[in-house]
């Protein structure tokens, strides 16, 4: 049919609809057929979403079983000075929190200690990275001092030790 007066066909007006997805041509051209755009689900897509949620599955299972495994654990807190050991005791140990004050020759730190966290409160460090290092309340947390030479660790309480007698230190 013929457009009357800039009017569209549709089926309003009594006209043809066109098929969705096709682009026909004005005048005496020839059509042109475009292809229709659909998302086709495949097989090969479903193995791999499969396999995406799978792994997905086993991250957080194993990161809940390590989790409940390691919250069972005593933690320890170990303060270190040129690699000797200053203060090693259980945090269930503190019943009130405490200061622990340690003066070096090139500083002091004071560490703040209680059954629940540990961390660094004041340092004279110059840029005080052990103090931005935060709480400390898991086993393999740590903040260091390198200036005055000091290591504030969370450790395992079950004696995890090398065969060598030295202890395994965990960095962030």
């Amino acid at each position: 049919m013929n457009r009357k007066g800039g009017q569209s066909n549709t089926s309003a007006d009594g006209g043809e609809q066109k098929p969705e997805g096709k682009c026909f041509s004005q005048g005496s051209e020839k059509k042109k057929m475009l292809p229709e755009r659909r998302f086709r689900f495949l097989p090969g897509d479903a193995w791999i979403i499969g396999g995406i949620v799978l792994f997905c599955v086993l991250m957080i299972v194993s990161l809940t079983i390590y989790t409940r495994a390691n919250r069972s654990r005593e933690r320890v807190v170990r303060i270190t000075q040129d690699g000797s050991i200053i203060l090693e005791r259980s945090l269930s140990g503190f019943s009130e929190p405490s200061e622990f004050r340690i003066t070096t020759s090139s500083g002091y730190i004071v560490v703040y200690l209680s059954s629940e966290k540990v961390y660094v409160m004041d340092s004279s460090c110059p840029d005080k990275i052990c103090m931005h290092e935060g709480e400390l309340t898991k086993i393999g947390d740590g903040a260091v001092c390198l200036p005055n030479r000091i290591v504030v660790q969370i450790v395992s309480g079950s004696g995890e030790e090398k065969a060598d007698g030295k202890v395994d230190v965990v960095a962030k």
